[in-house]
């Protein structure tokens, strides 16, 4: 019988969304950005690749640097990870012994299930509407840790930011804020890193900045909680290229706003053509969108798309086991997506 802690052994793995092996798909199910990063990123790495014998810098200094001109903080308040599932790890296990508590929303992100009973640590869920949003703030005294996901995957849409804040000044442990998606969004909470001590704010360069291959997170706080988080990274937890990549696509604001509102145009037509659609649509501030079709089921969509080389991401949970998630990719595949419901649609 093999040594495996209880935890491990009784934790579902976490699931994340098929990656096909051949390239004729169109992707639209794990978020990814459509458009990739300007070619000049990649003029520097030519000299990086001749330094692979050496380990990368183990504090990403350069990385951390350049995320603060953009940040607007010290570089000494960041702590870079490898993405910002590094970061979530690192804090659960910075804050949280074994059987201490974490709290997350009943629809959310489902890595940070995942992560906190690995960990064995006791698990909260606090409730969201029919909407999949908050009707107060999230109040659990007992949590030494809460994630909240603002924008909120599934759904995409901000939390309410009155409950949100209220969450921060009532929480008794750390709340940490995951803006995975805020570069889609007019809104972010650099504010309640100022207001209340606990705070904690997650980024990635996965979605809006196209380094979802390269793993590039960061951790924003004091510095005090920075200090104890760093005890806790792996060392050199980011190898060179990736601390190179990152570092020159920070350089690239105007570049990437453009991308950004593209997505945000291309999110708007897509949701107001999959309502023409006969779909229940829920609006977003990320670069997916959470849709019903009215008149087939999701899990038959889901694969009547991928018979078509069109892959959406459909869930299990039944809370939302007749939606799909369906990532905003460029013009023509969105039309080619869109084109594909149309004829199934009109099969029926």
């Amino acid at each position: 019988m093999l040594p495996i802690r209880e935890c491990v052994n009784q934790t579902p793995g976490y699931v994340p969304g098929e990656q096909p092996q051949t390239t004729d798909y169109i992707k639209l199910n794990t978020n990814e950005n459509p458009y990739p990063p300007p070619d000049k990123i990649f003029d520097t790495l030519q000299q990086e690749l001749t330094k692979v014998r050496l380990y990368p810098d183990p504090v990403s200094t350069q990385l951390r640097k350049a995320a603060s001109k953009v940040f607007g903080v010290s570089y000494n308040n960041i702590l870079a990870g490898n993405g910002s599932d590094d970061i979530l790890n690192i804090a659960v296990r910075t804050f949280v012994n074994p059987g201490e508590t974490v709290a997350f929303l009943d629809l959310t992100y489902s890595l940070y299930e995942t992560i906190a009973k690995v960990h064995g640590a006791l698990i909260k869920t606090i409730p969201t509407n029919e909407n999949f949003e908050l009707d107060g703030p999230l109040i659990c005294p007992e949590a030494k840790l809460v994630f909240l996901a603002s924008p909120n995957p599934p759904l995409g849409k901000h939390l309410n930011r009155e409950y949100l804040e209220e969450t921060c000044k009532q929480a008794t442990g750390i709340v940490l804020i995951d803006e995975a998606y805020i570069d889609f969004s007019d809104e972010n909470h650099w504010d309640f890193l100022e207001k209340y001590d606990n705070v904690i704010i997650s980024r990635t360069m996965s979605k809006s900045y196209s380094l979802a291959g390269m793993r590039v997170g960061f951790a924003i706080s004091s510095l005090g909680i920075i200090e104890q988080m760093d005890k806790v990274r792996d060392s050199y937890n980011l190898d060179r290229i990736a601390q190179t990549l990152g570092s020159n696509c920070f350089e690239f604001q105007d570049y990437f706003k453009q991308i950004w509102q593209q997505v945000r145009n291309t999110r708007t037509r897509l949701t107001n053509s999959l309502k023409n659609l006969d779909f229940l649509v829920f609006d977003s501030d990320a670069n997916f969108v959470l849709a019903s079709p009215q008149w087939i089921a999701a899990s038959e969509l889901y694969t009547k798309l991928k018979e078509q080389k069109v892959l959406v991401r459909h869930f299990k949970h039944p809370r939302i086991n007749n939606y799909v998630r369906i990532s905003i990719g460029t013009d023509p595949e969105i039309d080619r997506l869109l084109e594909v419901i149309n004829k199934l649609k009109n099969a029926t």
